[in-house]
């Protein structure tokens, strides 16, 4: 080639690198353009500085639990009138001698949850306690006035550190790494951006440390996205930033986070001033858990209208420049059918379904709770969560919790096609276009996919072990992955017959993965679940965590449920 050539070459690939760079930094779909979303069961066990059961041997770090201190200054903060607005509430008056009542003279020794718990719990003179008589909320707002920072020699505050090397079950690492490798494909040759959304914990603060560590160790640039009801409120719909640490008390009911979190308090403050409403440059959002319903409200106002922070996440999520993550209540909140927000499996065998917002827990010790529902209640959000897993309801903590029926009910009242429900240690990986859709397994154990059939009660389900994909595709649904030869062992649990009994449906399906016969049928308080094969089309495989993978199966469920609405 001579230098001329060389020269029009090298210019050629300048242009086409510079062309390419813009496209690069915002983030730019996958080839194929998937809408990809990864949902975790929860419990992700990673061992860390406040996870020391998930590690080998315990972490010499010195940020261990929360501490707090019960004295007079203590006392003023808990008695500030934002943390008590709520109807119902204990009055303030009370709460305020109670807890100075509670103040020894002018002893300050740190006390822990636990000596703190004993502490608020005892009886006066007789008396029931106040603390007897407050949601969680309520006491969780106690806490946060009473939580005591924790700095280290050099001033600064302690850190929460991660160590991978060190947990014991590598389940819940396989799925932030499968997240951080989905965010990477995006990425280019640049390390991955994530965002990390806290907004559905009770402080969210509190988990900041232990997300950016984790998604740093596995190679990521990791930053939060300091978003959550106060927040939100502050932000819409106009600017009131100088206001941020009164709605916390007021929309989130803790107080003090810029006493034990000043360094996040700043970004926060720095993050509303600078915010245009838009998404961050990055390549994944990943929600942490906790409650769904607290996660719903930083994005989506009280008459169910999407603020324009979640306008800017569909869109660049549905065109598969962002991928998207969440566990327990994260991956719970990204439903795009109806959303669960609260309730037992044994409220949902029942047959009531509720269409309302979730009973404040800790309400029925309130006694509380809103007018027709337990605490325990089964309530359904029709509107759904945040929308990102088109036309599924997701549920978590799903076979450890036995909640099989409860999702399949959901379903039945709602209409729903689709049903996520991802067991703990594990997740679920979507990916979506136009008219296709793949779904496969990822971590220490599966989860489920149940499909709705017009008509009827019946579900067709699969249970996915990693190592096969089902696909949606033009209304049919096939699993791809399978090799010709798939023994399956026979299962050493016995055949279940209480569907409410943890892991019984899984094991019931381990058993027909083994040898398909007749339908397992169990026992749910008065009705019955029945769990079979379908002849010629029920196939088996071992996952590559050695568990059965196995679908379709036919699910169903003697029940007469019905959507009521609750005011």
């Amino acid at each position: 080639m001579t230098c001329v050539r060389l020269h029009r070459a090298l210019s050629a690939l300048l242009v086409l690198l510079l062309a390419t760079l813009p496209r690069i930094a915002r983030g730019d779909p996958v080839p194929g353009g998937a809408a990809e979303t990864i949902l975790a069961g929860g419990a992700l066990a990673v061992c860390s500085d406040l996870a020391q059961r998930a590690c080998r041997a315990s972490l010499p770090g010195e940020r261990r639990v929360p501490m707090y201190r019960l004295d007079r200054i203590g006392v003023e903060r808990a008695a500030d009138p934002g943390l008590w607005a709520a109807s119902g509430a204990p009055a303030l008056t009370e709460v305020a001698a109670w807890l100075a009542g509670l103040v020894v003279g002018d002893r300050d020794d740190p006390l822990d949850a636990a000596a703190l718990e004993a502490r608020l719990a005892a009886d006066r003179g007789g008396s029931p306690s106040p603390w007897s008589r407050m949601t969680d909320a309520e006491r969780s707002a106690v806490r946060s006035a009473l939580e005591i920072p924790r700095v280290g020699a050099n001033g600064e505050r302690l850190r929460e550190r991660v160590d991978l090397m060190q947990t014991r079950e590598r389940g819940g690492i396989a799925v932030l790494e499968a997240f951080v490798t989905a965010a990477r494909e995006r990425a280019a040759a640049a390390p991955p951006r994530i965002a990390i959304v806290t907004a559905s914990a009770s402080d969210p603060m509190e988990p900041v440390d232990f997300y950016e560590a984790a998604f740093t160790a596995l190679g990521a640039e990791a930053h939060w996205w300091p978003v959550d009801a106060a927040m939100a409120r502050a932000r819409f719909p106009e600017r009131d930033c100088a206001a941020l640490d009164s709605y916390r008390l007021t929309e989130l009911g803790i107080a003090g986070r810029e006493r034990i979190y000043p360094d996040l308090a700043s970004q926060a403050a720095a993050f509303c001033r600078a915010d245009d409403g838009g998404l961050p440059e990055v390549h994944g959002v990943f929600f942490t858990g906790g409650d769904q319903w607290r996660l719903r409200r930083a994005f989506i106002d009280a008459d169910d209208a999407p603020n324009p922070w979640l306008l800017a996440l569909r869109e660049a999520h549905a065109a598969g420049r962002v991928v998207v993550g969440g566990t327990s209540a994260g991956a719970a909140v990204q439903s795009g059918a109806a959303m669960l927000s609260n309730g037992s499996v044994a409220a949902a065998i029942e047959g009531r379904v509720a269409n309302a917002a979730p009973p404040e827990p800790g309400c029925g010790r309130a006694a509380r709770c809103p007018p027709g529902l337990g605490e325990d209640a089964l309530t359904l959000w029709p509107a759904g969560g945040l929308g990102l897993a088109r036309g599924a309801i997701v549920d978590t903590h799903f076979s450890e919790r036995a909640r099989e029926l409860r999702l399949l009910v959901a379903m039945s009242v709602t209409g729903a096609f689709l049903g996520y429900g991802v067991d703990e240690g594990s997740a679920l990986r979507i990916r979506e276009w136009s008219d296709r859709r793949e779904v496969d397994a990822i971590g220490a154990r599966g989860g489920w996919v149940f499909a709705r059939r017009a008509g009827g009660e019946a579900l067709v389900a699969w249970y996915l072990a990693p190592g096969a994909r089902l696909v949606i595709d033009a209304g049919t649904m096939r699993l791809e992955g399978i090799g010709d030869e798939q023994r399956v062992r026979r299962p050493r649990a016995r055949i279940p017959h209480d569907a409410l009994a943890p892991g019984a449906l899984r094991d019931a399906a381990a058993r027909l993965a083994w040898r398909c016969g007749r339908a397992i049928r169990m026992t749910a308080g008065d009705r019955v679940a029945t769990l079979g094969c379908i002849d010629g089309a029920t196939r088996a495989w071992v996952g590559r965590n050695g568990l059965a993978g196995v679908g379709p199966l036919r699910l169903s469920l003697s029940s007469d449920a019905a959507m009521e609405n609750v005011p």
